[in-house]
């Protein structure tokens, strides 16, 4: 009997090391669909409402050939969301260094946030989500 209870102790243990670096590898991944998700819909997929491009602004891309949707006149930044786990830590972003102006806006330009929306939908359901996935898939 004490035999049978040490393993399943021990099997406790495993899987209990296994949920913490398996939840943020899951975690990080739904945040960075979630902000591709959000910039593809420009801001509908989280209710954000973005500030719509001024008309000239507007004319002047179609007139230079680049993509009509606001945060798109290159692919840059929609494509260079990242995620990476490293030890206990979590990283989701993008190396884009104009993406600061677009998040909080600038004297000329609206904030059309697209970190911030994804952080709080996150804390609010998002992580208890995928905890809870995780926790099953662990421990059945």
């Amino acid at each position: 009997m004490a035999d049978h209870l040490e393993k399943v102790i021990k099997e406790i243990e495993a899987k209990l090391k296994l949920l913490p670096a398996l939840f943020l590898e899951r975690a990080s991944k739904r945040a960075k669909r979630k902000i591709s998700d959000l910039f593809k819909t420009e801001g509908r997929a989280l209710n954000v409402e973005w500030s719509p491009l001024k008309e000239a602004y507007l004319r002047w891309k179609i007139k230079k050939g680049f993509f009509e949707k606001k945060l798109h006149r290159t692919t840059s930044l929609a494509q260079s969301f990242t995620s990476e786990v490293e030890g206990l830590q979590a990283r989701v972003g993008t190396p884009v260094p104009y993406s600061i102006y677009h998040e909080y806006g600038t004297k000329k330009m609206p904030a059309r946030p697209f970190m911030k929306p994804v952080a709080q939908y996150l804390a609010e359901r998002g992580l208890k989500d995928v905890f809870t996935r995780v926790f099953k898939e662990v421990f059945g």
